[in-house]
C-alpha cells in the first residue's frame, strides 16, 4: 500500500485510539491494522481520494460482515438472558437497528464517530456511524474472533439491552393480525392536515375491505399512522 502524507496520520491516531479503552488493541498486524482503516473510510472519502491508498477500501463490505455478528450476538443474548415469546424476542431485535444503534455508540463510544474518514461534502448520519461501526465489528470479528467480539460488545452495550424497551409497533399488529384472520393489509388514507407547515399534526384513517377500522393523529405521517393502527387494534378489542 502506498502511504501519503495524509494516510500515515490516520493511520498513526486510528492505531492510538484502538489501543485505548473501551477497544484496547495493540500491536496490530499490518494486515488488521488496514482493515481497521477500511472500517472507518466512508464510500465518499474513496472517491474523493481515488489515488490516497493504493487498493483502498470503503467499509460496505465488512458491513456486510460485522452486521450478522452483531445480530448473532445481541440475539443469543436476548435468548438466554431474556427467553420471551418469539415475537416479544423479535420485538427486542429492534436494539440494532441504525438510529438506535448510532445514538449507543455516539454516547458510550467516544471519539468513535469522529474516526470517519467522510468526502468534503458527505454529512455524517446516524446511517454512517451504525454502518461503520458494524464494520468495526467486522474488522474486530476477523482479528480477534468470535467469542472476544462478544465480551467486547456486551461489555459496552449489556446495561443497555438488559434496559431496551422496544416501540411498540402497532402497525405491524394490525397488518399482522388482517392478514391472518381477514386474509387482506390495511389500507392507510390521509384525512387531514392542520397547522402551520413546519410544524403540522396529520390525520389518518385504517381501513380494511372499505370499512374504517381506526384514525389516528400525529406530528408526522409515521406517527399518524401508527395511532390510527393503534386505534384499530382498540377497536377490534386487541389491546
Amino acid at each position: 500500500m502506498a502511504e501519503t502524507p495524509d494516510t500515515c496520520p490516520f493511520r498513526e491516531n486510528l492505531a492510538a485510539f484502538l489501543g485505548q479503552p473501551p477497544v484496547e488493541l495493540e500491536d496490530l498486524t499490518e494486515v488488521s491494522l488496514t482493515r481497521f482503516i477500511s472500517a472507518f473510510t466512508h464510500r465518499s472519502f474513496v472517491r474523493e481520494n481515488p489515488s490516497g491508498d493504493e487498493g483502498m477500501e470503503d467499509f460496505e463490505a465488512l458491513e456486510f460482515l460485522g452486521d450478522r455478528v452483531l445480530n448473532l450476538i445481541v440475539a443469543e443474548y436476548i435468548f438466554t438472558h431474556t427467553p420471551r415469546t418469539e415475537k416479544e424476542m423479535a420485538d427486542r431485535m429492534e436494539f440494532v437497528k441504525n438510529n438506535h444503534l448510532a445514538f449507543l455508540v455516539s454516547s458510550l463510544f467516544p471519539g468513535f464517530s469522529l474516526m470517519i474518514r467522510l468526502g468534503h461534502h458527505q454529512r455524517l448520519t446516524s446511517g454512517i456511524v451504525a454502518s461503520a461501526f458494524e464494520a468495526f465489528l467486522g474488522a474486530y470479528f476477523l482479528d480477534k474472533g468470535f467469542d472476544a467480539t462478544r465480551s467486547f460488545l456486551l461489555r459496552m452495550f449489556r446495561d443497555e439491552l438488559d434496559r431496551f424497551a422496544p416501540v411498540t409497533n402497532y402497525k405491524r399488529e394490525l397488518q399482522e393480525h388482517l392478514q391472518k384472520n381477514a386474509r387482506q393489509i390495511p389500507v392507510y388514507r390521509m384525512v387531514g392536515k392542520e397547522g402551520p407547515d413546519h410544524t403540522p399534526v396529520f390525520s389518518y384513517s385504517v381501513a380494511c375491505e372499505g370499512k374504517i377500522l381506526g384514525t389516528g393523529k400525529g406530528r408526522t405521517k409515521a406517527q399518524a399512522t401508527q395511532e390510527a393502527a393503534r386505534d384499530a387494534l382498540r377497536s377490534l378489542g386487541l389491546i
